[in-house]
């Protein structure tokens, strides 16, 4: 009986890790269960260090999740239609000054995602910067959720796993919530949300034609917008 006491709390232990690949915002659940059933008399301390394991964890995955997500689901897609206006959104025009030189649509794409209409985009600098050797890239992302609610729950969910990151800082007067990152070298990114709506916004890479000021000055017009 004492065997299989061990294999069951071990094997929760595992099941605990596994489960927070998936489901990270819950460490709260994830950390009383574990310590329930692996200690006869669980205490507060227990579940706090084991809290902050889950967390510690767990945010490397919620971080890779977010980093990741603004880019198209299908790459080199331009879809003409109605229903694909993150193109209309965030204009060449709005993305020539932002990369600082000549650029071309390379993704234009619209889906629902449950109950949350999806618009993504990306331009694509026409030429390879001569001195960074690098290619400006522009990525865009808006997004109609069904309520506020679910919109600032999306919103808390990526601002709380980017936060503590060297270079993301909260921005005023955008929207009703937003922030800003960059490690000023590579990427800028910025987060808006107003009301139900939301965009996120990205350059990757950075070159030497980039413009931080006219990425803000972008992200303040179109959030005005909304």
């Amino acid at each position: 009986m004492g065997s299989l006491k061990y294999v069951f709390r071990h094997a929760l232990a595992v099941l605990c890790v596994i489960l927070v690949h998936t489901s990270w915002l819950f460490p709260n659940l994830i950390a009383v269960s574990f310590v329930f059933f692996h200690y006869k008399r669980p205490s507060y301390m227990n579940i706090q260090i084991f809290r902050a394991f889950i967390l510690a964890i767990s945010l490397p995955f919620a971080c890779s999740q977010v980093s990741n997500s603004i880019e198209a689901d299908q790459p080199g897609i331009i879809q003409t239609d109605s229903n694909a206006i993150a193109a209309r959104v965030l204009t060449l025009s709005y993305a020539e000054k932002i990369m600082g030189e000549s650029a071309k649509l390379t993704s234009n794409t619209s889906a629902t995602k449950v109950d949350t209409l999806e618009y993504k985009c990306d331009y694509t600098a026409i030429a390879e910067d001569k001195v960074s050797r690098k290619t400006g890239k522009l990525y865009f992302m808006y997004e109609v959720y069904a309520n506020v609610a679910a919109a600032k729950n999306a919103y808390t969910a990526i601002y709380e796993a980017n936060r503590h990151n060297q270079g993301a800082n909260v921005a005023s007067g955008l929207g009703d919530e937003a922030y800003y990152h960059s490690d000023g070298t590579n990427f800028y990114f910025c987060l808006v949300r107003k009301g139900e709506k939301m965009f996120r916004m990205k350059v990757n890479k950075v070159t030497m034609h980039t413009s931080e000021r006219e990425f803000k000055e972008v992200t303040k017009r179109i959030a005005d917008s909304l």
